[in-house]
């Protein structure tokens, strides 16, 4: 344990209870020991609390609930009382995706002393757990991120001390991790970590999704503040876009005839050779889908 830097996890939550066991266990099965585990409820009237009882004392799970004044005000409530040196921040209706995520990620940051931040990729699951598609980041550029986000939340990992020096805009309802990006990225040195590290929830309930309108009002507008798209930016964009959504379109229907692998048409990210990858170290037993239980 002295060797192994100690790395925490804040979890926001709300009325989650029928995700928030799932986020727990692929936390609690890392291979992985030196984690600390915060959730920070905002009074929760479901089966949440019963739930977060339930795992008291089986791992190093420390938790309130209490009233907040909203995610954002719930995860720097956690980010206030980690004592990592290492700080993730996962949705209590997300997971990591297998039980190395951590440890793979401590060694990545080992490896680049020099390095903040770090993040990767992310399986997109539905509410049955099944994967729907493969959320691919890119090789940071502060350019780029200033036009759109591509960084996955539940999949980005930072040094304790960013936290010490930046916090969540509370003011913030569904883009406050895009604006945490873009104002911690002026002072800190962001990799790329090729990847999958974690897996983003797509439920009826999810707030990016029931509140998708305010969430791209919110987007558009940090895009602004930071970065003003000229002519070139929305034409590239636009053909951009299409040309993804092409290659997109081949690929998954390539690997679901290869494979009869049920990858969704609706994946949101761009299919790459990872996909190939993935598939053979599943068939090698060396990654197993959702190693929580």
């Amino acid at each position: 344990m002295k060797d192994k830097p100690l790395v925490s996890i804040v979890t926001p939550s709300y009325n989650q209870g029928k995700f928030i066991e799932d986020t727990l266990l692929s936390v609690k099965n890392q291979d992985y020991s030196n984690i600390e585990h915060i959730v920070v409820d905002g009074g929760s009237t479901d089966n949440t609390l019963k739930i977060l009882k339930k795992y008291e004392g089986t791992y190093n799970l420390r938790w309130i609930s209490e009233a907040d004044k909203g995610q954002s005000n719930a995860v720097n409530k956690g980010f206030k009382i980690v004592k990592g040196d290492i700080v993730g921040w996962i949705n209590s209706d997300d997971g990591y995706f297998d039980i190395s995520t951590i440890s793979s990620v401590v060694k990545y940051f080992d490896k680049h002393p020099g390095v903040n931040v770090i993040y990767g990729n992310a399986a997109e699951i539905d509410e049955n757990n099944l994967i729907s598609g493969i959320i691919n980041a890119r090789k940071f550029n502060y350019n780029y991120l200033r036009k759109t986000c591509f960084l996955i939340q539940p999949a980005v990992f930072f040094r304790r001390s960013v936290i010490e020096n930046f916090k969540l805009n509370e003011k913030l309802e569904f883009a406050m991790d895009y604006d945490f990006w873009l104002r911690i990225s002026k002072k800190n040195k962001f990799k790329y970590m090729n990847r999958i590290l974690a897996v983003d929830r797509n439920q009826q309930n999810r707030k990016t999704i029931a509140g998708s309108d305010d969430m791209l009002k919110e987007s558009i507008s940090l895009s602004k503040e930071y970065h003003r798209l000229n002519w070139h930016d929305k034409i590239s964009r636009v053909a951009l876009y299409g040309v993804r959504l092409l290659f997109m379109s081949i690929e998954i229907q390539r690997l679901r005839y290869k494979y009869n692998f049920s990858f969704s048409m609706s994946v949101n990210g761009i299919p790459s050779i990872m996909y190939q990858k993935f598939k053979r170290d599943i068939q090698n037993k060396k990654q197993k889908l959702y190693m929580w239980r």
